[in-house]
């Protein structure tokens, strides 16, 4: 299994933002060997940032030696519960396979969401605009129009691009977007 890597975004499941937030959820159990390679990374869940946290710790157990103790760190009430939640979300999980225990402190909640730009306004809000007022290449006019039919920055980067990990290449277009029509006077800047 190759080594995966955590750089300074770590995306959460929507249905453990809460935990996250009051402080019950304290780490992360992902499949394999993943090394981390930011001391303080951003949260993500539901689409949204939700927090800043500082790593604590990075362990490796296999599934087989999985504790109370991990499942509580994880925010789950038990190990039984853990494995449970594991199988569920890695199919072929096995108690030989190794998983990287990943231990953080959230030092900000932040309840701002990702998808917000120049003057509070959705991106898909922003590729409308951008639409209409802005000579575009050819190529920012087909992110932008993807854009405003998926209303997903995650969506616009699957079906362009294949990845979810290309959602920067759509943010790029959407601020390029927000800085010219700021400029032009159609958007104004959040104060």
């Amino acid at each position: 299994m190759p080594l995966k890597w955590l750089g300074k975004h770590l995306m959460i499941k929507s249905k453990f933002a809460k935990d996250i937030i009051s402080g019950k959820k304290r780490a992360t159990i992902r499949l394999g060997k993943v090394e981390v390679k930011a001391n303080e990374f951003l949260i993500h869940s539901g689409g949204r940032i939700i927090a800043r946290a500082k790593l604590k710790n990075v362990r490796y157990k296999k599934v087989k030696e999985l504790s109370d103790e991990d499942a509580l760190l994880d925010g789950l009430s038990s190990r039984e519960e853990l494995i449970d939640e594991l199988r569920n979300y890695y199919n072929n999980i096995t108690d030989d396979d190794i998983v990287t225990i990943i231990e953080f402190e959230v030092i900000e909640i932040l309840n701002e969401s990702e998808e917000k730009y120049i003057g509070g306004l959705p991106p898909y809000k922003i590729a409308q605009l951008a639409l209409q007022h802005l000579k575009l290449s050819d190529r920012e006019e087909v992110v932008l129009k993807t854009l405003v039919s998926t209303r997903s920055i995650r969506k616009t980067a699957k079906k362009l691009f294949g990845k979810l990990s290309m959602r920067w290449k759509v943010r790029n277009i959407v601020r390029k977007a927000a800085r010219m029509l700021l400029e032009m006077g159609v958007l104004e800047e959040n104060k």
